[in-house]
């Protein structure tokens, strides 16, 4: 069997457990340019532009797995089932609600001869993530991503995950934590906490607990690894959270961000709650909490009404609270959200959506050369996740990317505390040493 993979880490995560119960069955993962019998193809619906890719997919998988079984499950398959299903191999579509028992529906539809092909629920029903079995291995990555959180309550303008993934619902911190034990005694050494809407975690559940008291609890589990926590609303980072971050040197020194604007007017379009002034004194209490932070955000250009004023106000942002890792996204609307009924006259024309997303970046990178330069001399821990041409090539805890030359085999995986001697300026790595 092949499982391909589009988008999020929550789908990762997802993929990982589908692929074991593939395994269970007595499925064996296909080897590289092996025809499989059966494919799973696990989407994402977050653009139009990853519509096109989901189709592209799975056409390639007709075409490279001539007779396998096609099974299409993910956002694209909840958003347009009667769409993929029009699409020339694929046996059964299954919606997210569905994933849950998938080896469930696709042993019946094998008895069945002749199953339902859509298969595709109401996602704003589900209330709860379901007992699972925990994962053993995570692919060939060094790091592994644990999902703690699904759905979100949130209503963005521009966004339709919350109609594809239902409700905010989280994992108990039980299951979370067998989760994290089975992954550590497998070896992983980066443990990477993963939701839909990650800041909203523990709200649903009795007691409310709160994302950092699961990462305290986590933390607690002794051994030579470390917890990263992956894309967050700056809105959603607590007291309790930047206590963590100051006082737990196994939590990773970075965050990813959801800012999308540092416009108020353009933010109050998008649904996004409080304004920028909000936002930067969030991000100068987590500063202070830890002042090595290495923050990255989401940001969107173009969105209806965004002025070249309110891109300006992105942009001073940026600089204020000192963000690199940025990831731009070119607004484009997606059919059936508020966004989409926006007036016409708020539109900003295509080629201005593109020069201001060159600007936004640039002025990430800026900032990002800015920083790595700003590290040479001291010490970083290196998760290695690859060995090539006798380097071992990974990401520090702050998620910049480093390598060290002559390198052992033995290190793969591991934990090594390093010594940034260098900069590659081209490729924007850190080069260092083992620390003695």
């Amino acid at each position: 069997m092949t499982v391909l993979t589009m988008g999020c880490r929550v789908n990762q995560f997802e993929s990982a457990l589908l692929e074991q119960g593939g395994t269970a069955r007595g499925f064996r993962p296909a080897r590289l340019g092996e025809q499989a019998e059966l494919v799973v193809i696990n989407t994402c619906s977050v653009t139009a532009e990853s519509d096109r890719q989901a189709r592209q997919l799975i056409r390639r998988a007709n075409r490279d797995h001539p007779g396998a079984r096609i099974v299409v499950t993910g956002c694209y398959a909840q958003n347009a089932p009667e769409r993929v299903a029009e699409l020339g191999g694929v046996d059964l579509v299954l919606g997210n609600g569905e994933k849950e028992r998938f080896w469930e529906i696709f042993d019946a539809a094998q008895e069945a001869g002749e199953p339902e092909k859509i298969q595709v629920g109401d996602v704003s029903e589900l209330t709860r993530v379901p007992e699972r079995e925990t994962v053993a291995r995570f692919g060939e990555r060094a790091r592994a991503f644990l999902q703690v959180q699904d759905g979100c309550d949130r209503a963005c303008a521009y966004c339709v995950i919350p109609r594809l993934r239902g409700p905010s619902r989280s994992i108990a911190p039980r299951q979370v934590l067998e989760q994290a034990r089975r992954f550590l005694a497998s070896g992983y050494r980066e443990l990477v906490l993963t939701g839909v809407n990650l800041g909203a975690y523990g709200r649903d559940l009795e007691g409310r607990p709160t994302l950092a008291g699961l990462a305290g609890l986590l933390l607690a589990e002794d051994g030579d690894w470390r917890l990263r926590i992956s894309s967050i609303d700056p809105l959603d980072i607590d007291a309790g959270l930047c206590d963590l971050l100051a006082q737990e040197a196994r939590l990773c020194g970075h965050l990813h961000l959801s800012i999308q604007s540092g416009d108020d007017p353009v933010r109050r379009r998008m649904g996004r709650g409080r304004g920028r002034d909000a936002v930067l004194t969030r991000i100068a209490q987590v500063r202070a909490a830890r002042p090595d932070l290495v923050l990255g955000a989401d940001l969107i250009v173009g969105f209806p009404g965004e002025s070249e004023a309110a891109f300006e106000q992105t942009l001073a942002l940026v600089h204020e609270a000192d963000l690199t890792l940025l990831h731009v996204f070119p607004y484009s609307a997606r059919p059936d959200t508020p966004a989409a009924a926006l007036p016409a006259a708020l539109l900003v024309p295509g080629d201005r959506i593109q020069a201001r997303a060159k600007r936004l970046r640039q002025a990430g990178e800026e900032r990002l050369a800015r920083l790595i330069h700003s590290r040479v001399g001291a010490r970083e821990e290196l998760l290695v996740e690859n060995l090539e041409n006798g380097q071992a090539i990974g990401k520090s805890g702050g998620f910049l990317s480093l390598r060290v030359p002559q390198a052992h085999e033995s290190w793969r995986g591991s934990l090594l505390p390093v010594v940034v001697e260098g900069v590659d300026a081209t490729n924007g790595w850190l080069i260092g040493r083992m620390a003695e």
